[in-house]
């Protein structure tokens, strides 16, 4: 990469005028290089009379040293569990639901319709009462009371002999 020192720079633009790139130009009577356009020719250090113009190597990174790899203890286990989400299935999910509508049912529909249908049954009786009652007043006759014709008849026990 293309460094310019700007306090060595004396602005005279040969280092400009050698760049096949394009990648200096002048700023201010200073020397200033675009590092995109550089590829590092290295012309323009060679025409640079101040030396203001030099090539900066990228620094070597050291080989990273090798770690020691920690080992496990003899009396630890180490256990890997592969966990995959299975989705939950449907009737896991609608179960619960069908619970909770069932024991409300139970607990709020079944006494009122029970309830309801006792009282209907009630009104059928009563109309039917009625209705047997109101025919025989038509009739003329009135219902009879248990045990038959309202006295009570007396049994005669039949002497027998001579």
């Amino acid at each position: 990469m293309i460094t310019i020192d700007t306090e060595l720079c004396t602005g005279c633009g040969a280092c400009v005028e050698v760049c096949p790139e394009g990648a200096i130009y002048l700023v201010d009577d200073k020397a200033t290089a675009d590092a995109a356009l550089c590829r590092e020719c290295e012309l323009c250090i060679t025409a640079c009379p101040a030396g203001a113009i030099r090539l900066i190597t990228q620094p070597e990174v050291a080989p990273a040293t090798p770690m020691r790899a920690m080992t496990p203890s003899p009396e630890r286990e180490t256990v890997r569990v592969n966990v995959q989400s299975a989705p939950e299935p449907l009737r896991a999910k609608v179960l619960p639901v069908m619970g909770a509508a069932l024991v409300w049912a139970g607990r709020e529909l079944v006494p009122r319709l029970a309830e309801y249908l006792l009282y209907r049954l009630d009104d059928k009786a009563a109309a039917q009462r009625a209705n047997s009652t109101a025919g025989q007043a038509a009739n003329g006759s009135q219902p009879r009371a248990k045990g038959g014709g309202g006295g009570r008849r007396r049994r005669h026990r039949h002497r027998g002999g001579t």
